[in-house]
């Protein structure tokens, strides 16, 4: 497994579920605010990308 480099914050907004995208990973990842991303799971693990 490889070692944990980051931690999200999870909130709860209504009757959904908040991820707080960290500022290095929103950079890496070139996300801005309204962008679309995906989660792709693959053998039990989870996975995000931007949406094109």
């Amino acid at each position: 497994m490889p070692q944990l480099q980051i931690i999200a914050h999870v909130s709860k907004r209504g009757s959904s579920f908040v991820i707080t995208v960290p500022k290095n990973v929103a950079g890496e990842l070139k996300l801005k605010e309204k962008d679309m991303v995906g989660f792709y799971e693959e053998n039990g693990r989870y996975y995000i990308k931007k949406m094109e």
